[in-house]
């Protein structure tokens, strides 16, 4: 496991998950409203947590931004789309299901074909579905508040 995600407790996930769907910069109070936290001082202490960490850089403004390209490596499970997280899985899930469906509607008879096929979207639907069910319980961790 790398030092990043030894180093991340649930306060500090929030905050990063929060940065990375907001996709610009927020101050302090910013993050403290809209988590929840009950005084600046805790959200800038985990702020400052991920700036030690790499994962977020502060602008010149005194702003907090989240580096992309520094992801835990847990979240390069995911792709952000339109500010929404979702399994990195699904479109490719999506893809070999149509394909699957429009080979069997045109009249496909190979059995090798449509079991590949099947097999592959089982699969993928499967694992979708767990990091479905993780990214969940991180957003119940995300929506508690509290350091």
């Amino acid at each position: 496991m790398s030092r990043e995600l030894k180093d991340i407790g649930s306060s500090t996930l929030k905050v990063y998950l929060l940065l990375l769907e907001e996709g610009n910069a927020l101050g302090v109070r910013e993050v403290q409203r809209k988590i929840g936290f009950k005084s600046p001082s805790t959200a800038k202490y985990h702020l400052d947590k991920l700036v030690e960490l790499g994962l977020v850089e502060k602008t010149h403004d005194g702003l907090y931004l989240a580096k992309d390209s520094s992801k835990p490596p847990i979240l390069y499970a995911y792709v952000l789309i339109y500010g929404t997280l979702i399994p990195r899985l699904v479109p490719y899930a999506v893809f070999f299901t149509t394909i699957t469906l429009l080979y069997i509607v045109f009249g496909g008879k190979d059995f090798f074909a449509l079991a590949t096929g099947f097999i592959a979207s089982f699969i993928l639907w499967i694992e979708s579905i767990r990091l479905i069910k993780f990214l969940k319980k991180l957003k119940e961790v995300k929506s508690k508040g509290g350091r």
